[in-house]
């Protein structure tokens, strides 16, 4: 009986254990196709998928910004280890002296560690690497924004963080149209394992800007010229059409964009030609000489008397250069007198003389499209002295950004508009124009005011402060400026000063507005040593690169050799 029930029993599991066994098979072999789009038709992961952030070209289609891809390369020391041996003398060879490292060394110290970085492969040596790498050394994939001319054009275009946010530059003022969707989507798994996508996210906007690439290649190697001849701590420039277009700005020493970690002084990274504030000396004597003609409160052919270049006034002294007498009205801005223009703002007073400091936008904001714009400083009106009005006349007292300042003079070469100055010109989406850039024009300046005043330019360089940036057949006109650092004990230094020159070329059918100023140079430091001669030689290269016709309205000859403020 009890051998009957043994049998029985044993008989029963046998016949289950065998069904299972079945029953497995068939799953496992015979049906497994069935169960696994069963399971994988179950199972839905949400994943986060992004495009690739927007382009910026320059106005001639040149690409300043791309992504591209960065290969860092790793080692698995377990995994080496297990199916090579250490006869890769020549690979090894190679990667110690691409990462500065002992690969063997790596190798042997590290045997149970599944994962280390070895670091970024030059893109140079990808294909070779990829095709002699062992087993255990692999490479991983990481999409990287790129800045083809590195430190050259990197204060307008910024740069992105590790998340691809825009910081600085055009990267962060477009960050909105540049950045790619991002989507979340719930997507399936294939009987195989693979994801299987339903959508893709759309990459995005390019931005395209005003900027010409080799106008900026030009304008920083002038900067850096500059910069090194008269040793200074710093040079900025700015190439400005007369509708606010920017072909090209930048100030040195500047930084790599491609770098930017590298570089702890944050000044490097400020775009200084719209954030820093300096008293621009006897280029803003653009307001003194427009609020006086426009105004009516002069009318261009006066004669004033200038103190033989020394001024007692207000308990305080204005001094020339040279010992100025007797100048036109003309002539006080052609040979850079102080006493004079300050004679003119005080016959002006501060009420007409304020209205067109702030028609010209002095003291706010130009509105340009980039980032860390400064407003300047401007003395309160209220409280304004009579002396505070007699400094401002010749650019003391004040404080300005470069871009006000180009702005100042673009109202001369339009004709009498005050404009916003811009970088963008138009973005696109699959190659479709979904926005372009409108430009504002606000009257400031009647025409005959306008005609007046380019004259007098003009008179800067015929003869005046201005005559190093003179140009063989090609009508310029401009302004030099000379300015004292304030040393921050309510005076001025004896030996830091600012040198500034803008023009306005071609005078005749005007183009570009140009300005350059160099910050502390040693040695000589007038705006027209230091600044004039590059803004002809970017003149004259502006002449030659859009082939603009010349004419014979340079006077040849030389009236009077004079360096003033």
């Amino acid at each position: 009986m009890k051998i009957t029930r043994f049998k029985t029993l044993f008989f029963l599991i046998s016949a289950c254990f065998l069904a299972s066994i079945i029953k497995a098979f068939s799953v496992e072999m015979l049906s497994a196709k069935r169960y696994k789009l069963i399971y994988t038709n179950q199972i839905q992961p949400t994943i986060i998928k992004k495009g690739k952030r927007g382009l910026i070209f320059d106005s001639r289609g040149k690409i300043l910004a791309e992504n591209s891809f960065l290969y860092y390369m790793f080692v698995d020391p377990k995994y080496y280890l297990k199916n090579n041996d250490y006869q890769n003398p020549k690979f090894f060879n190679f990667i110690d002296k691409i990462f500065n490292v002992n690969i063997k060394k790596i190798i042997s110290g590290n045997p149970e560690k599944q994962y280390i970085n070895l670091g970024l492969i030059p893109a140079k040596y990808f294909y070779y690497i990829k095709a002699n790498m062992p087993l255990g050394f692999g490479l991983k994939k990481k999409l990287k924004r790129y800045y083809p001319y590195k430190n050259t054009i990197s204060h307008i275009i910024g740069f992105v963080n590790e998340n691809s946010n825009g910081v600085v530059g055009v990267e962060k003022q477009y960050n909105m149209y540049l950045q790619p969707q991002k989507i979340f989507e719930r997507v399936s798994l294939t009987p195989y394992g693979t994801l299987n996508y339903q959508r893709n996210p759309q990459n995005g906007d390019n931005v395209h800007l005003t900027i010409n690439e080799t106008v900026q290649s030009y304008l920083h190697y002038l900067l850096k010229s500059t910069l090194k001849k008269h040793k200074a701590k710093m040079a900025m420039g700015i190439v400005m059409k007369p509708d606010g277009a920017i072909l090209a700005m930048d100030d040195v020493p500047g930084y790599n964009d491609n770098k930017y970690y590298d570089y702890t002084n944050y000044s490097r990274i400020k775009d200084m030609p719209i954030n820093f504030l300096f008293e621009p000396g006897s280029v803003f004597k653009i307001v003194t000489m427009s609020s006086a003609l426009n105004s009516g409160t002069f009318n261009g052919h006066e004669t004033l008397w200038c103190d033989n270049g020394y001024w007692p006034v207000f308990g305080r002294i204005i001094e020339d250069v040279e010992d100025n007498k007797y100048l036109r009205f003309d002539q006080v801005f052609a040979y850079s007198s102080n006493v004079c223009s300050a004679k003119i703002a005080l016959k002006e007073n501060k009420k007409i003389f304020y209205k067109y400091l702030w028609r010209f936008g002095f003291g706010k904001k130009t509105g340009i499209d980039l980032p860390g714009e400064e407003s300047g400083i401007v003395k309160d009106y209220v409280d304004l002295r009579p002396f505070d009005l007699a400094t401002m006349a010749f650019g003391q007292g004040i404080s300005v950004t470069q871009i006000q300042l180009a702005r100042a003079y673009c109202a001369i070469a339009n004709g009498g508009y005050l404009i916003t100055p811009h970088v963008l010109n138009y973005i696109s989406k699959n190659h479709k124009i979904i926005y372009k850039y409108k430009e504002h024009f606000v009257k400031i300046l009647k025409p005959q005011t306008v005609k007046k005043v380019k004259h007098i330019l003009a008179d800067v360089v015929k003869y005046g402060t201005g005559i190093y940036a003179q140009l063989k057949n090609y009508s310029i006109g401009g302004k030099t400026g000379t300015a004292q650092v304030a040393n921050g004990h309510g005076d001025y230094s004896k030996n830091k000063y600012i040198g500034s020159f803008v023009s306005i070329f071609p005078l005749n059918k005007p183009k570009f507005v140009i300005l350059i100023t160099v910050v502390d140079p040693k040695g000589v430091n007038y705006g027209g040593v230091v600044a004039a001669p590059y803004v002809a030689k970017m003149a004259s290269f502006l002449a030659a690169y859009y082939k603009i016709a010349g004419n014979n309205l340079i006077s040849k000859s030389v009236k009077k050799i004079s360096w003033g403020k």
